[in-house]
C-alpha cells in the first residue's frame, strides 16, 4: 500500500467483544512490524486519481486504511482512507466506469464508501450525478456470482440493512437468487464465482432477519447444488472444479464423490471458502449437520501438505494464505468448539507462513517471487487486514465484501 461515523456495523470498531486476538508473542511483534512496513506513514500524499475498483484499487486502499483507523485511532489514517477513496471516484469518472460489479465495478466502490459513512457520486459524461449506489440495484444483472454479479450486489446491500429502502433492495436479490441458484451457471462451485456465493448470502440475510418467501428452500437448494461438487480425500471433504457427469466415480459411496480436479485451498474457488459458506448456512438454518461439514472441511484444507494445497507460495486474500488464515480465524472465534485448539495452533502457523512469504515479495528475495502489490485481493493490503484480525480486537466486518460474515 505503497471523524465520519460509518453508518455500519462495526463503526465504532467495537461491534464484536468477543473477537478474539489469536496471535501473540514473536509472532504478534513481527506481524505488527510487517503492518506497519506495508501501511507506510499516514501523512504521505495521496493520488489524485487511482483505479476505482475494490480487488485491486483505490476502494480497497481505502477499506485497509480505514480498518488501520478502526484499529489505532487518532494515528491519522482516516485522512488516508477518506483520500483513497476520492481518488477512487475521480479514477471511476476518468475511466467512465459503468460496470456494477463487486470486485471490478461500482459495486466496490458503493461498499467501501458504505464503510466509511460517505456517499459515493460518480459524475457521468453529461455530468449528471448518479451514485455508485445505482450499481446495486437488482435490475440489469447478467451475472449471478459475488465477483460481478447480483451475489455481490446483495453483499453490498447486506452490509446497509438499517435503512429501509436497502433491505426492500436486498429482498429483490434474495428473490432473483432463490428462484436461479440451483442452475447456477459455472464450473466452480467456490464463493467468488459459484453456488457457495448465493448460499453465503442468503444465509447471512436469514440470520440478519431479512427473509423473503421461498429462502429456506433456496438455501438447501444451493447446498445440494454445492454436494454435487464433493470429492473426498485421504484428509477428509473436499471439492472439485466440476461435476463429471459421465464419469461418475462408482466406488465414491455415500459421501458423493465426484472425478475432477480438486481445487487449492483458496477462498475463491476452493474448500476454505466454500467451508464458511456451509458454517453459514448451518448456522442459519440450526443445522448441527451442515456445521459438522464445514468444520471438517476447513480442517481437512488446514491438514493438507502444502503441495496439495496450493496457496503456500502466494499470500494474498484470493489466491493466497492470507484468505485461508481469515477463515481460520472465523471458524476459530468460539473457544467451547471443539476444534477452538486445532484452528488456534493453524492460525499461528498460517500467519508465520504469510509473514514469511510477504517480506520474501516485498524484498525480492526469492527469484520466483514476484513483487507484491498493493491491492486488496492478492495484494499488500489485504496481507494487512488478515494481519490486524489476528492481531486486535476489532472484528474485520469489511470480509463482508467476501461474503465470510
Amino acid at each position: 500500500m505503497t471523524g465520519d461515523s460509518s453508518g455500519t456495523s462495526d463503526s465504532s470498531g467495537t461491534s464484536d467483544p468477543t473477537w478474539a486476538v489469536l496471535l501473540d508473542g514473536p509472532t504478534a511483534d513481527a506481524a505488527r512490524r510487517l503492518v506497519d512496513t506495508i501501511a507506510g506513514l499516514p501523512d504521505r500524499a495521496v493520488p489524485r486519481a487511482v483505479r476505482p475498483d475494490l480487488g485491486s484499487g483505490g476502494a480497497g486502499l481505502a477499506l485497509a486504511y480505514h480498518q488501520l483507523d478502526l484499529c489505532r485511532p487518532g494515528e491519522g489514517w482516516r485522512t488516508m482512507a477518506v483520500g483513497h477513496l476520492d481518488a477512487a471516484v475521480r479514477g471511476a469518472e476518468r475511466m467512465r466506469l459503468r460496470s456494477p460489479g463487486l470486485l471490478g465495478g461500482l459495486g466496490g466502490l458503493a461498499f467501501a464508501a458504505g464503510r466509511l459513512g460517505r456517499p459515493a457520486a460518480v459524475r457521468s459524461d453529461d455530468h449528471r450525478a448518479r451514485s455508485a449506489d445505482r450499481a446495486v440495484r437488482p435490475e440489469g444483472h447478467q451475472g449471478l456470482d459475488l465477483s460481478s454479479g447480483l451475489t455481490g450486489s446483495g453483499a453490498v446491500l447486506l452490509d446497509r440493512t438499517d435503512d429501509p429502502g436497502t433491505v426492500a433492495r436486498l429482498r429483490a436479490v434474495l428473490t432473483v437468487l432463490g428462484r436461479r441458484v440451483a442452475a447456477f451457471p459455472g464450473e466452480s462451485p467456490g464463493i467468488a464465482h459459484g453456488p457457495a456465493g448465493p448460499l453465503a448470502l442468503l444465509s447471512s440475510a436469514l440470520s440478519a432477519g431479512v427473509e423473503v418467501p421461498g429462502q429456506t428452500a433456496a438455501i438447501h437448494r444451493a447446498v445440494e447444488r454445492l454436494l454435487e461438487h464433493r470429492r473426498d480425500d485421504d484428509w477428509g471433504p473436499d471439492w472439485s472444479l466440476r461435476k463429471d457427469e459421465e464419469k461418475e466415480d462408482q466406488d465414491s459411496g455415500p459421501a458423493g464423490n465426484v472425478n475432477g480436479p480438486s481445487l487449492p485451498a483458496s477462498w475463491c474457488h476452493g474448500g476454505p471458502g466454500i467451508a464458511r459458506a456451509l458454517w453459514l448456512a448451518g448456522t442459519a438454518l440450526d443445522d448441527a449437520p451442515l456445521r459438522d461439514l464445514a468444520r471438517g472441511t476447513l480442517l481437512a484444507a488446514l491438514r493438507r501438505p502444502p503441495e496439495v494445497r496450493r496457496i503456500d507460495r502466494r499470500p494474498g486474500l484470493c489466491h493466497g494464505l492470507a484468505g485461508l488464515l481469515l477463515i481460520t480465524l472465523r471458524f476459530a472465534q468460539d473457544p467451547a468448539d471443539p476444534a477452538f485448539p486445532a484452528f488456534r495452533q493453524a492460525a499461528r502457523a498460517l500467519a508465520d507462513r504469510l509473514i514469511t512469504s510477504t517480506a520474501d515479495r516485498m524484498a525480492a528475495r526469492h527469484e520466483q517471487a514476484a513483487a507484491i502489490t498493493p491491492g486488496l485481493l492478492d495484494g499488500a493490503a489485504g496481507v494487512l487486514l488478515v494481519l490486524l484480525a489476528a492481531t486486535t480486537p476489532v472484528p474485520p466486518g469489511w470480509d463482508r465484501a467476501l461474503l465470510l460474515s
